[in-house]
């Protein structure tokens, strides 16, 4: 197996990273660090541990870095983990275990602890306890593919052609739509490892934002005007974009309506309904994950989580629309364009 480990300014982190991949109680047969023009300390600390690093003299994104990576290695089996994240002593030996039990699986996926490898504060706590709950809920087969912590077969990787190097969002789902759908997409509660999350309100949305528009033009616009894929045999059958979770829409979609349905109850006091029926789509849609903060943490943290879960929709929906829009309407050009060419005349 070859550890591959995309670092940018992560000195924070990156030893704890290291030093738990070592530590693991099947070890890998080579690491790679792909160092993507840090400016901290990064390959300074990466040069403490017997890794390969590929340093790059530009930032190129994290397609690119685990591109370059994946062509160093000379594992048949790729194991992609983020220099924020410390795997459990067993993940290492749980991804060779369940890729070995499910012959059939292409992409194995692992899921974060709720606990954060360096404690820093709310947000970071919300973000963790909800991608704990996503991913810890989605284990067995799932739709979407995430690379945080992944193993992928080699000749798997190879045949869908690597990572986009075009995109520095949403890298992870798009790469998934390009999988045949032969294999499955698997979720492993074996694979375990603790994150360093982001910790601050504007970054979290920010990234959520980036995440969304990107997201939107890279892979839901191809539901309806597909187009080629970057790379990969075009003879194999073709995974569907995405399959929409229908709760995520509904409490999208119903925080959207509760601030957009405000300005209503100025015409009439009973369209205050249509704000409050938004409100509480959201709050049905959402009520497992909330449930789930309140068990873990409390009616204190219940009520930050449920704000956190607004804003974050909030935002996505905004980030989803502004990308599906310029998606739309450059494929709307790139038509007309083709409609005006010499040879459409023809």
């Amino acid at each position: 197996m070859s550890v591959i480990v995309p670092n940018y300014n992560k000195e924070k982190t990156l030893r704890a990273c290291l030093t738990a991949i070592y530590a693991q109680t099947s070890p890998a047969a080579e690491v790679i660090v792909v160092d993507d023009a840090s400016t901290d300390r990064s390959r300074q600390i990466a040069a403490e541990f017997p890794c390969t690093v590929l340093a790059f003299p530009e930032n190129r994104g994290v397609s690119a870095a685990r591109n370059a990576g994946a062509d160093r290695a000379g594992g048949d089996l790729l194991f992609f983990v983020d220099s924020d994240i410390a795997l459990a002593p067993d993940a290492l030996a749980g991804a060779v275990a369940e890729l070995r039990a499910h012959p059939g699986c292409g992409v194995l996926q692992g899921i974060y602890d709720l606990t954060p490898l360096f404690p820093d504060g709310p947000v970071e706590s919300y973000k963790l306890l909800f991608e704990h709950f996503w991913r810890r809920r989605d284990v067995g087969v799932t739709a979407t593919t995430m690379f945080a912590l992944t193993a992928v077969p080699r000749e798997v990787f190879t045949l869908v052609g690597g990572f986009d190097e075009r995109l520095r969002d949403a890298e992870d789902v798009e790469f998934g739509t390009r999988l045949p759908a032969s294999y499955e997409i698997r979720t492993s509660d074996r694979v375990v490892g603790r994150h360093d999350d982001v910790d601050r309100l504007w970054p979290y949305l920010s990234e959520h934002f980036r995440r969304a528009r990107t997201y939107a033009g890279a892979v839901v616009a191809a539901r309806w005007a597909p187009a080629p894929t970057p790379a990969g045999p075009e003879s194999a059958q073709r995974r569907a974009p995405h399959r929409i979770d229908l709760g995520s829409v509904v409490g999208l979609l119903g925080s959207a309506l509760a601030v957009t349905g405000l300005p209503l109850a100025g015409w009439s006091p009973w369209l205050l309904a249509v704000p409050l029926a938004g409100l509480a789509a959201f709050l049905v849609a959402d009520r497992a994950l909330l449930g789930f903060a309140l068990r873990q943490r409390g009616p204190g943290f219940l009520l930050f989580a449920t704000v956190m879960r607004f804003l974050t929709h909030l935002t996505e929906f905004a980030g989803l629309a502004l990308g599906l829009g310029r998606a739309l309407l450059r494929r709307s050009r790139t038509g007309r364009v083709a409609a005006m060419s010499p040879e459409s005349t023809r």
